[in-house]
């Protein structure tokens, strides 16, 4: 007797279950091959269009394209969504168009910015010298000693840091301010630049000695190397490249 009621209780579940599925597969016939759950997102997500005023050509077509893509994906297990997001999110998305990522508002840290475009300049400077070395030896030997090199490097790396962050600030700003600060600071980097060369320039040659174009080939690759180790290890921005 007991048998006889447990099975059933089986067999009215069984109906239920039936019953279910197929008040969700004769909703207007529109999404029929589809899974259950598919067919039920598509008509979730008409409604949910439909309570938004869309307008009913293009959600025709949009629900069209999205019946055909899920007929074939479902065949791979995916369901509708794993693909598009909650019904919500896809509205949304439908009706306003996909989300704009919004613009970094804040830049690195102040010896990271630094340290990356001084690794930067670094290996132009490098492969400007090698250049140098290669094809005009004298003009290599005026201006391609190695504290030349490590110090036009590092001044550039800061002020390109400073001038970025200044750069990041004058945005803020409006109207004339905003030019004129950002005519000081480009003004201010190229003082520092010139007043920086003009101190090297005291330095002599024989202590500021010019490498061969080899040694500086192998500096701008080791450079290079380094760069982008830590560009993995500090998850670099780089504002330039």
């Amino acid at each position: 007797m007991a048998e006889e009621s447990r099975r059933n209780e089986q067999a009215a579940k069984r109906q239920q279950e039936r019953a279910k599925e197929v008040q969700v597969t004769v909703r207007d016939g529109k999404f029929s091959g589809l899974t259950k759950r598919n067919e039920d997102y598509l008509f979730h997500l008409d409604k949910a269009l439909t309570e938004r005023n869309y307008d009913p050509e293009k959600k025709e077509q949009v629900l069209t394209l999205m019946y055909e893509e899920l007929k074939d994906k479902q065949r791979q297990g995916i369901v509708a969504t794993k693909l598009y997001g909650t019904v919500t999110e896809k509205a949304e998305e439908i009706v306003n168009g996909p989300k704009k990522e919004d613009e970094p508002t804040e830049l690195p840290k102040f010896w990271v910015l630094a340290l990356d475009n001084g690794l930067i300049m670094f290996i132009m400077f490098c492969i400007m010298y090698t250049l140098l070395g290669l094809f005009s030896p004298k003009q290599a030997d005026v201006s391609g000693g190695w504290i030349t090199l490590l110090a036009t490097s590092t001044i550039a790396g800061i002020g390109l840091a400073f001038f970025y962050r200044s750069m990041l600030s004058a945005r803020k700003e409006k109207g004339r301010r905003r030019w004129i600060r950002t005519l000081l600071v480009t003004l201010e980097l190229i003082l520092i630049w010139i007043v920086a060369f003009g101190v090297i320039a005291f330095i002599p040659v024989s202590i500021n000695k010019t490498m061969e174009p080899i040694v500086y080939a192998i500096l701008a690759g080791l450079g290079y190397l380094a760069r982008r180790y830590l560009k993995k290890k500090f998850n670099f921005r780089s504002v330039m490249f």
